[in-house]
């Protein structure tokens, strides 16, 4: 495994995005440990990756069981995700190394720097989002992107992805920046109501459907610069 596969960019003091192609994992470094969410799709050695930015001990949270956030679950020892995402993460593997559970409204303590867990199924069952009040940061997932959100297949929902959607955005008061693992980073705060409006539009059959860019079983529905890969059922 090569570690080229990586792109390491420094946000700011003890803080990284780690890029693998089209999808991106973050390193948070506190005073006592780091935490490490996602771990991409496995095409290299993060933790060789992780251990040349930190000599912390590293915790793993997976903000869901997609296979571009597992890939590199083996190379660590302390993984966490929402039990709601178990179903998921074990659907195509059954001896995939072991997590332990988060809850909703868990704090992370890093020493200096705190993450507090967010249920927001939708996305996948478990999906969660991790909000640092102080840094007034909102790590996303996959659930808010300028790109589009993957709706369908198992485990995604829409109903309760608007619901998720809506809590969040009632939440907004509490950070500044939003986080994605896809597509642009950061997007801004306002990404959430226009995902709300545009899962309405979609639901609703309003947003036409276009070919995707790749080869997937689904549409791709875009409105006001977001949207989804889905089928109308």
């Amino acid at each position: 495994m090569a570690d080229n596969a990586y792109q390491v960019i420094q946000i700011s003091e003890g803080q990284w995005r780690i890029e693998e192609g089209m999808v991106r994992s973050y390193l948070f470094e506190g005073a006592e440990k780091a935490l490490l969410v996602d771990t991409g799709f496995g095409g290299g050695d993060i933790r060789a990756v992780v251990s040349g930015l930190t000599k912390k001990p590293v915790m793993v949270v997976n903000t869901h069981a997609d296979g571009d956030h597992i890939g590199c679950n083996g190379q660590f020892d302390e993984i966490y995700m929402h039990p709601a995402e178990y179903a998921h993460y074990y659907k195509n593997d059954p001896n995939r190394p072991s997590p332990l559970p988060l809850q909703e409204g868990d704090v992370i303590d890093l020493g200096g720097r705190r993450f507090e867990v967010i249920l927001i199924p939708g996305h996948t069952t478990g999906s969660i989002a991790l909000l640092d009040r102080e840094g007034r940061i909102l790590v996303a997932g996959d659930s808010i992107s300028k790109v589009p959100v993957f709706m369908f297949g198992p485990f995604r929902n829409f109903q309760a992805y608007i619901f998720s959607l809506k809590r969040l955005s009632a939440m907004g008061d509490l950070f500044d920046t939003i986080y994605p693992s896809h597509g642009p980073f950061p997007v801004e705060k306002d990404t959430i109501d226009k995902l709300i409006a545009a899962a309405h539009s979609f639901l609703r059959g309003e947003i036409p459907a276009q070919t995707p860019p790749y080869d997937i079983p689904a549409k791709m529905y875009v409105t006001d610069g977001v949207g989804f890969f889905a089928n109308i059922e």
